[in-house]
Formats: C-alpha cells, structure tokens, sequence
C-alpha cells in the first residue's frame, strides 16, 4: 500500500476495511496492491487473494469494457462512469459508480485508485420514478376528463387526449395558448381573477365554480357546454403549476332535462281536462328548455287545421306568436303537413327563406314566420287510435339543432300529449251526454208525471165511488193502480235524484237530529213487510246516542233503501239488524242481514249506478245504493259493505254529530256576519 505519513498499516487497513465502498490501488503495471474487505462482499475475493493480481484477473469478461477507462487513468486524466458487477453468489446486479482516480508524483503515473460505490438504490428509485411517471402520463393520456396544466401566467403547458377531444382543439394548437381560450369571452376575466387568487392563497386544490359546481366550456366550434371541474395547485423547483380536471357533464344534464320535462309534462297534462289549456302549458314547457319556438297544431273534423298555440323562449316574440295562431290554415300550409300525411315523425335541419315562402299561406303568415326567424324544425305526430289528430312542431332559431335524441323526448310528449287529448275528449262526449240525459230525463219526468197524476186522481175517484156504491169488486185493482203509480213516482224521483248527485245539486235541509227517532219510524214502516217475508228485525241502540246534523227526510230514505235491499236477499227464517252507536264526533249506523252474501268480486261494483245483483225475480232499477252513497257523501260520511258469501252481508255508513256540526256552522256564519 502506498501511503506517504507514519500511519501503521495495520490502522489504515482496518480504517478502509469499514468503507462501504470498493477501495483499491493498482500500480502502473495494473496490479493489485492494496484493497479493502468490500471486494470480498462484492467479488467474494479477499484483499489478501487480490494482492499483485493483475485487474484482468478479477474484472473477467468486463475487463474490455472498463479497458478505455483503466487507460485514461494511466495517462493521467481521472475517469467516472457506471456499470453494473455481477453478484458473484447469483443475485441480480448490482449497480455502481466508478471512480479511477491517478495517482500522479513528480509529473510521473505511478498507478491509480479505484473508488466504486453501489448505487443500486438510486438506480431502482429513478426507475420507479420513471415508470410512475410513465404511469401517470399513460393515465392523463387515456383518462375521458380533460386534464390540464397551466403555469402562473396561465398559460397552457399539458392538454391530454380527452381535452383534446372534449374542445376540440389539436394539443399542439394549444399549447402555450391563455386558459381563456377554452372558456367563453365573457367570463374569461372574472376566471382569471379567481385563478390568480387561489395561486396567491394557501388552498391545495378546491371546486372552480364553488357556488353551483357547474361552469361553462367552450369548444373550438363556439359551442358552450356545461362542466364540473377541481383545480389543485403545486409548487415545482419554485414555480407553481395549476392543474385542471374538467368533465363534461353535456349528457349529464341533458338526461336531467328530459327527465325534469316529461315529469313537469305529467303533472301539467294530469292537472286538468281542459287539453287547450294543458297543451298551452306544454309549449311553453318547452320552450323553457328544448327550443325556441313551440307550435301546436289541431286537426278539425273539416280537415282545417286549428293552431291550438304558438310559443317562443323570447318574451318580445309575442305580437308574431298571436299572429301566427290567429291564422286559418289547411294541411297544405303548414310545417306539420308531412306528419300528417305520413303519420311520421319529421326533422328539418336548414329551413331557408324560399322554404318558408313555400310553406306560407300568404303574405301574413309569411311576415310572421319571418319574425320568428325558425332555421330548424322537429315534427311529431299526435296520433290517438291510429288517427293523426294533430302535431307537436319544436323550432329553433339554429340549424342543426335537433338530433335523435330530441326526437325521442319530443315522441315521448307527443304521445303523452295524444293521451291527455284523447281523455279530455271522452271526458267532453262523457259530459255531453250526461247533460243531454239530464236534459231528457227532466222532460220525461216532467211529462210523465202528468198522466201518471192523472191517473192517480182518477184511481182516488174510482175508490171514492165504489166505496160510496158499497161495491168491494174492482177495490184491489184500484189499489194496485195506486201502488203501481207510487212506483212510477218513486222511480222518477231516484232518476232525478241519481242525476242531481252527479251534478253535484242534491239540497239538502240539515238539522240537529234524534236518529232513535228516525229508527222508530223506520221499524214502523218496515217491520209490517219483514213479518209477511218471515224475517226477524232487530234494533240495537246506544242509550246516550248523540243527535246527528242531518237531513231527515234523506236519512230516512238511506234507511229504507238499506233495509228493503235487506228485505229482498235475506230468506225467509233470517234476521236483518237495525244498529246505532256514537263514535268520536260522528255517529256509526249498520244495517246487516243473514241473506246470501255478495260474492267478492261484486263488492267493487255494489255502489255504481244501475249494477244489479244477479238475482231475475229481485230486479230492479239498481239506483238505490248509488243514490244512499250519494246522500251519505253530500253530509259529509262515509259508506261501505262487508260481506261473507253464505252468511250474510253488513252495510255501513257514518254521519257526523250535530253538536260538533252546529258549531262549525254557527263559526261560519258569524264570519260572514
């Protein structure tokens, strides 16, 4: 070893020895003179076996390699490079920095030391390194969300795939380009501020948009779309670099809107049976969201077409949209004509000047078209039972506009919109003909009711007679005339009274009433018919029953209904109870016999007019229970059967109680006073 002060050979050995690194001398012949106990780690030869070894020897197959290296040092000149040793007990390699260094006296190479460092853990941390970065730049590549990077300046300095493809701009087009480029002209200041702030703050990252989340892009064609986006901010080698991920939630939103539409659609089309008015509400619907001009068309059974409404987003469009519906048009003339012909769904995407002029029917409606200024047109039929009745015209001030997505949410209004017509319009036949009948039926009754009085009168005098004559002959025709005339009259008054409960006009004079009262008139009168059918008729009544606010005469006729339909399906040997109890603030009456029961399927049908059970020998006009719901619903009850098939059956209905009534009453009137 060479050394040039007093240091013992043995401290300096034991000295090196401790170095993790390689340490060795080799003179100018390349032999070994001196190394130290890593080559024993590395090479797994010891210092001593290296001692005048020629270098060949321990570097092997790598010696040519490090040949250039070994040759400069001998000349003089220091050499440094990397190269990886192979571990001797068949590990992976290791990686290491050399260094040869001369060992130069009196101008003079005497040899040179060689220093070599495993620097294996850097290597595989720069490895991890890049293949992390590989990682992340493969992620920002194939990642659908825009991901941008800008310097302080807010300048564009990374702009992956998916922003390529969500503006529409070329990477190479952008870079270095302002970050305002992507955002619309009128907010690109106020965007800038709000960026310069959260580059001077302490926050990391945050939402841009705080307040609703949502901020608008813009794409290279001009067209503005709605975005989510976060912001993050980091410092590198003292510059700061903002990174933005921005998503385009166009589709998002669009879902959104069509879902708000037809949910807004239902509620409109469901909350009246006026279809002019809820078609009215419709267009302007969507002209809140899905166009710019919202038409509907009618057509009448003349083939005219009634323009039911016209509809534009912009409030100074009014005076055009009235005079366009104020025009009388025919098929021919208008942009739904395909749609009626064709039962077809129709797109227009450029609709120029001389099409407008071609569909006008003359010099007005063309003004009007013109003011409207529609450049793209969507077209949906209103088809109800196979029939075209009408059309659904969206319009927008662009062309272009309308795509098969639209067409979808329009189909789907339209045929909502059909339905909504085609319910109206029964509900009008409907209505039309219960006025008619009530219209007839009061003409009947009015004119039937003469003659039957007629001979009512004429029955009275016929009985006045014979009685007078002492003659019993011909007595119980007379009596069946007058029976007969009595049915007729009751009768007529239920068919007048069914119509009165529909229309809503049934009067009522309420009062405080004793309902044991009206029960004892009603077993009065009825007790007689049940003991010729041998039926036992019960009553049971709470002692303390409250009087109920109520017509008499009405709840009289409910119970005689109840009862008589007991009398008919109860059979001989039965029993039909009568009962009364108070419950809070209201009055539970029950009528239940021990007849045949109704079968389940029936008791759906029981309170509808003119249903009858199926029984021949007991029909009748089926009014009675549809006139007792009547009555019981106008004071406010409420009315239902139980029944069992083979035991019986259990009508019941409720009244309220007088005391709680009168009051209320006696509130209202003060209020009016």
């Amino acid at each position: 070893m060479h050394r040039a002060d007093g240091v013992s050979d043995a401290l300096l050995q034991n000295t090196v020895d401790k170095i993790p690194a390689m340490l060795a001398y080799w003179d100018a012949e390349q032999r070994c003179r001196f190394a130290n106990r890593a080559y024993e780690r590395w090479f797994g030869v010891s210092p001593e076996a290296l001692i005048g070894k020629h270098i060949r020897e321990l570097l092997g197959p790598i010696y040519e390699l490090n040949r250039p290296y070994i040759e400069g040092a001998l000349r003089g000149q220091p050499q440094e490079f990397e190269r990886e040793i192979p571990d001797p007990a068949g590990g992976p390699s290791r990686h290491s920095l050399a260094n040869y260094i001369p060992d130069v006296v009196d101008g003079v190479v005497r040899g040179f030391y060689v220093l070599v460092t495993d620097i294996s853990a850097i290597k595989r941390a720069e490895q991890a390194l890049k293949e992390s970065e590989a990682r992340f730049a493969g992620i920002i590549s194939i990642s659908p969300d825009a991901i941008i990077s800008v310097d302080e300046d807010q300048r564009i300095i990374l702009f992956n795939e998916g922003a390529e493809k969500i503006f529409g701009h070329a990477r190479a087009e952008i870079i270095g380009r302002d970050l305002g480029l992507l955002l619309p002209e009128r907010m690109r200041e106020p965007h800038r501020r709000h960026l310069a702030t959260f580059i001077a703050g302490n926050e990391s990252s945050r939402q841009i948009g705080a307040r609703s989340s949502i901020i608008i892009g813009v794409r290279k064609n001009g067209d503005e779309f709605p975005a989510e986006a976060a912001i993050s901010k980091l410092e590198i080698g003292g510059t700061k670099v903002l990174t933005v991920a921005l998503r385009d939630i166009t589709e998002r939103r669009r879902t959104e809107m069509e879902q708000t539409i037809l949910a807004e659609a239902g509620a409109v089309l469901g909350s009246s049976l006026n279809y002019r008015q809820t078609l009215g509400s419709i267009a302007k619907l969507i002209v809140r969201n899905a166009a710019d001009i919202c038409v509907v068309d009618m057509i009448e059974a003349d083939a005219k077409v009634e323009r039911l409404t016209v509809a534009h987003a912009d409030p100074t469009k009014a005076s055009a949209c009235a005079a366009l519906a104020r025009l009388s048009l025919d098929q021919s003339h208008t942009l739904a004509r395909s749609a009626f012909e064709t039962k077809q769904p129709q797109i227009f995407d450029d609709i120029t000047p001389e099409f407008l002029a071609s569909a006008a029917q003359n010099e007005d409606h063309l003004r009007a078209l013109r003011e409207l200024g529609p450049r793209s047109a969507l077209v949906v039929p209103l088809v109800s039972a196979d029939a075209v009745i009408g059309a659904l015209v969206l319009g927008s001030t662009r062309p272009n506009r309308y795509g098969p997505r639209d067409l979808g949410l329009a189909t789907e209004l339209a045929r909502r919109a059909a339905l909504a017509i085609e319910n109206a319009r029964l509900y009008e036949a409907e209505q039309r003909a219960t006025r008619a009948r009530d219209e007839v039926l009061g003409i009947v009754a009015h004119d039937v009711r003469a003659p039957l009085n007629a001979i009512y009168l004429a029955a009275q005098l016929l009985a006045r007679k014979l009685a007078k004559a002492g003659q019993t002959s011909g007595v119980e025709d007379v009596d069946s005339i007058v029976r007969s005339v009595k049915r007729a009259n009751c009768l007529i008054e239920d068919l007048l009274d069914v119509s009165r409960i529909e229309a809503g006009v049934l009067g009522l004079a309420r009062s405080a009433v004793a309902v044991k009262s009206v029960l004892a008139d009603l077993l009065g009168s009825q007790r007689l018919l049940a003991s010729a059918a041998s039926i036992d008729l019960q009553l049971e009544i709470d002692d303390d029953l409250p009087e109920v606010w109520a017509d008499r005469g009405r709840l009289l006729q409910v119970l005689e209904n109840l009862v008589g339909n007991a009398l008919k399906f109860t059979p001989p040997g039965g029993r039909i109870t009568i009962a009364a109890a108070a419950r809070r603030g209201e009055i539970l009456v029950s009528v239940a016999d021990t007849g045949a029961g109704i079968p389940p399927q029936n008791l759906a049908l029981i309170f509808d007019r003119f249903w009858q059970a199926e029984r021949a020998e007991r029909r009748g006009a089926g009014l009675g229970l549809p006139i007792c719901k009547g009555i019981i619903e106008r004071h406010g009850g409420r009315i239902w059967v139980e029944s069992t098939p083979g035991q019986g059956s259990t009508f019941f209905f409720t009244l309220p109680a007088a005391a709680g009534e009168a009051s209320r009453h006696e509130t209202q009137a003060t209020a009016w006073q």
